[in-house]
This record gives C-alpha cells, structure tokens and sequence, in this order.
C-alpha cells in the first residue's frame, strides 16, 4: 500500500499545496501591490502565512513529523539551515521566524509571478550580488528588523556538502548572533530531482545560538562554519538513519 500512500500524496496533497501556494499569490498579489511599504515587510509576512500553508500539507502527507525549538535571542539574527530539498526553504516558518530575508540563487528570481513576490519581500540574490551590496543589503534588512536566512551549502544535490562560510562572514561583520537550524527527512520526502511525495518522518530541531565573539582569529567565521556543519550535519545523519 506505500505506492498507494505516495501517489495520494503527490496528487493530493502535492496538487492541493501547489494550488494553495499559486492561488494565494493570485488573490494577494493586487493587494500586496496597492498596499506595498518600502521594506517588503507586508511581503514577508505574506511569504510566512503562505509557507506555514504549504507545511501543513507536508505534515499531513509525512509519516511523523517532530519540531524541536529551542530559546533565540532577541533582535536579528542569522540562520542556517542544511539543504537536501525544495521543501526546506518552507520549514523556517514553524520555528515563528515571520520577518526573514532569504538569501537563495539567482533561477529563483526568473520563476514567472513568484519572482516578482521575491524581489518586492527583498531576498537577495546570491549569484548576482558582490560582497559589498551583500553587506549593505543585510544591513538594510537588519535595519528593519529582518532575520537573514542562509542554506550556506549553495545546493542540494549533495545533502554533505561543506558549509561555506559566507553567512558567518555575514554574522561577524553585523555582530549577529547565528542560529542553526537541522532539517532531516525532507531529503526522503521529496528528493532531489523527483516529484513524488513519499510519506517520510520529519525532525526539524533549532538549536541555541552560536556568537561569532567566540571564535576569535581572523579565520574564525571558518571555524564557526565548521561547529555549525558539524552541529547541524550529526543530528541529521543520526535522524535520517534511525
């Protein structure tokens, strides 16, 4: 019966999440745009109402599903988060982080209609962004009470792929705390390069904030990537083998 289970997934409850996620663009769109303010604040928080939207379908179509938090501090932060499927960029939304700016690949920017939701929430543009704007940009968002989301693996074709050290580079030049995020079995639920959705366990932990003061040296945002990579990546491993 799991081929049964699976097909009910993708055709129900992947058409119905699909259908939530155009049509709720659709129907906001007009008023997002009439009522646009210069920081993309109304944007973002339509992102997050969309997103926890489309988790709720992925609950329902997984096989057990477990959201372990953990206390974050006050005021902006930087969060990183592994990346093994198109499911993870909607994972941030159950942790309550209803303010983020994603910092994502440029072929995201060319999706037709959701490219403009994208642009007008500000996320950045990773491929096409230097060093510089990328600091600025940050800054601005900073300024207007954003968290910054990273998936510092850059892709997820290889789920073990080293940390790059970008987004801790970021969070030491701001002085922002880093607040890692572990997603395990998205990668089973909807692998990379497939459409079926397969009724995996779900386990998305938060752990407690790292400080870029404690990795001191001019390498020490490498040092705080490799910690973070080793946090995030042994609680993943451990879940996806259990």
């Amino acid at each position: 019966m799991g081929w049964l289970r699976c097909y009910f997934n993708t055709f129900c409850l992947g058409g119905a999440a699909l259908c939530w996620l155009f049509f709720s663009t659709l129907v906001a769109a007009p008023f997002l745009l009439l009522c646009a303010d210069k920081t993309g604040t109304r944007v973002r928080k339509f992102v997050f109402f969309q997103s926890r939207g489309i988790m709720r379908f992925m609950r329902w179509a997984s096989s057990g599903w477990q959201v372990q938090t953990a206390p974050v501090p006050a005021g902006s932060r930087v969060i990183v988060a592994n990346h093994a499927s198109a499911l993870d960029l909607y994972t941030v939304s159950l942790f309550g982080f209803d303010n983020v700016v994603y910092v994502t690949k440029e072929w995201v920017f060319r999706l037709p209609f959701f490219g403009y939701i994208m642009r007008a929430a500000g996320y950045i543009d990773a491929g096409h962004t230097t060093p510089q704007e990328m600091l600025s940009r940050c800054q601005e968002a900073v300024k207007n009470g954003c968290d910054i989301v990273f998936f510092p693996q850059g892709s997820r074709k290889d789920p073990q792929a080293r940390f790059k050290s970008g987004a801790f580079y970021l969070a030491e030049q701001l002085h922002l705390p880093v607040v890692p995020l572990a997603i395990a079995g998205t990668q089973q639920m909807l692998p990379v390069g497939q459409w079926h959705i397969k009724p995996a366990r779900i386990v998305l932990k938060l752990f407690p904030a790292v400080y870029p003061q404690d990795f001191t040296g001019p390498l020490g945002h490498l040092h705080m990537a490799q910690s973070v990579k080793k946090q995030i990546m042994s609680f993943v491993n451990k879940e996806n083998n259990a």
